[in-house]
């Protein structure tokens, strides 16, 4: 959960020589995650002193072995494991592959001859044209993979002709289905590949979501609306049915506040004369607390408390402080916040503290008479701050939670980010503890939805689900 916007991302491209050390780059992220991370001492405690000191031994030995800056992040990845699936990260700053070099190359790909190629062939496959963000591709199968290579691409850093990513052999289970090559080139490994009909594919958890261009058939309408709601990038607003509306929220970015805020405004007087609403949050991994307070007015039936977080004081968290006054999505308020909690952690250098309430209690003026009926689509990839609105829409009588159990990745949280001495490596952690550990602990549990959608009905038919569930209520 994060109370404001996460800092971006910070990465610098560099070579270094062959003095590289991973030992070192180790001895630098443990003395640094264990004095910052305001979850090391939690993680610590439940898997017990013993297992972690051999835990150490054993990732030190295989740093020693570690010659070069990605064999070494991948052995540092494996230590941060230890302590929990989200709101931690190590990111490898040099990511020029041998991989990425080889498959950057731009190849001669005769594009009309492979069309020719497409009209000809009598069952339809993977290969054809796709197109997918700023990128259109030509999936085409060589041996046992496919590769795609750059038809179009808004992206400066890409050319036709380059291979933009390969779906592996499907025979080797010991291989990610795709290797997606990201912008700058990096190889990113994707384990999931979903088909959609004859005309859409989804890489990962929502990571990609492509649209064939040739040969294209018909597609369904439950199809074409599932990807148009799983593509967008900002909030959407739609009317389903005379009797249910749905709202689509991507992300709780702090950024996409205003956005949700002028959706939700203009469309409120519909929402609020329709008897049931859908609210799709899959895919959504977090963000802001304040990006959704336009939603809670409409599902509100009764006060909806929220237990606050520890901030884990030290010199280098609280300078995240310091830098929001500097961010130009923050609010006079926000930023005044930012400032005051500054000085109130500095004056607790080693100490947990809370610079906000132990619980919060929201009570609105009204509850609205409609809409009688609210589902929220969710799934495992939501996380953070997403996980924090389920836990306040929960506490509504006219909610239910329609998906999969989420990510569990809530209880340590706001994230922040510090970079290797050497600039090989950026550190992310997290700043703040729950105070509802240990009697509601979410991290590694996530949050079970009410009515659980299996695997049997198709994440596209998801919408239509919870349409006949809440109209039939």
């Amino acid at each position: 959960m994060k109370r404001f916007a996460i800092l971006p991302l910070l990465a610098s491209f560099c070579s270094y020589g062959s003095t590289f050390q991973c030992e070192g780059e180790f001895e630098w992220l443990k003395s640094t995650f264990e004095n910052n991370d305001a979850g090391f001492q939690y993680s610590v405690e439940k898997k017990g002193q013993d297992l972690y000191s051999a835990h150490n031994n054993a990732i030190l030995a295989r740093t020693k072995s570690a010659k070069s800056e990605a064999q070494c992040h991948s052995v540092l990845n494996d230590w941060l494991t230890f302590f929990r699936k989200g709101h931690v990260g190590l990111v490898l700053n040099t990511n020029v592959t041998e991989e990425a070099v080889r498959e950057s190359a731009v190849h001669d790909f005769d594009l009309s001859a492979f069309k020719q190629y497409l009209k000809s062939k009598r069952e339809e496959t993977l290969e054809g044209i796709w197109q997918f963000s700023s990128y259109m591709v030509a999936l085409k199968k060589e041996g046992n993979v496919h590769k795609a290579y750059i038809v179009e691409s808004t992206n400066p850093s890409w050319k036709a002709g380059q291979v933009k990513f390969i779906l592996n052999d499907p025979a080797d289970s010991n291989t990610a289905k795709v290797t997606f090559f990201m912008g700058d080139h990096s190889a990113r490994q994707i384990d999931t590949m979903t088909l959609l009909g004859n005309n859409e594919v989804v890489l990962g958890n929502s990571f990609i979501v492509m649209s064939r261009q040739e040969p294209r058939q018909e597609s369904s309408p439950e199809i074409t609306r599932y990807v148009r709601l799983l593509s967008t990038n900002a909030p959407l607003f739609e009317e389903i049915s005379e009797n249910t509306v749905l709202v689509r929220i991507p992300a709780f970015d702090h950024a996409f506040k205003k956005d949700i805020d002028a959706l939700i405004a203009k469309h409120l007087d519909t929402i609020l004369k329709t008897e049931n609403l859908i609210i799709d949050i899959r895919g959504n991994g977090g963000g802001s607390d304040v990006s959704y307070a336009s939603l809670l007015p409409i599902l509100y039936t009764n006060p909806i408390r929220t237990v606050g977080m520890e901030y884990l004081s030290t010199e280098l968290n609280n300078s995240r402080m310091l830098g929001f006054l500097q961010n130009p999505h923050f609010s006079e308020e926000e930023k005044q916040w930012a400032k005051d909690g500054y000085d109130i952690l500095q004056q607790h250098i080693g100490s947990y503290i809370n610079i906000d309430d132990d619980v919060t209690v929201k009570t609105f003026d009204k509850i609205e008479p409609l809409p009688k009926s609210i589902g929220v689509l969710v799934d495992s990839s939501n996380g953070s701050t997403a996980e924090q609105f389920l836990l306040a829409a929960k506490q509504s009588k006219k909610v239910k939670l329609f998906g999969q159990t989420t990510a569990g990745v809530l209880d340590i949280s706001n994230m922040y980010q510090t970079d290797s001495p050497s600039g090989v490596f950026t550190l992310h952690y997290s700043l703040t503890k729950s105070l509802r550990i240990p009697h509601m602990a979410i991290d590694g549990v996530g949050i079970q939805p009410d009515y659980y959608l299996d695997s049997e009905l198709p994440v596209y038919e998801w919408t239509s689900y919870a349409q006949k569930i809440l109209e039939g209520m």
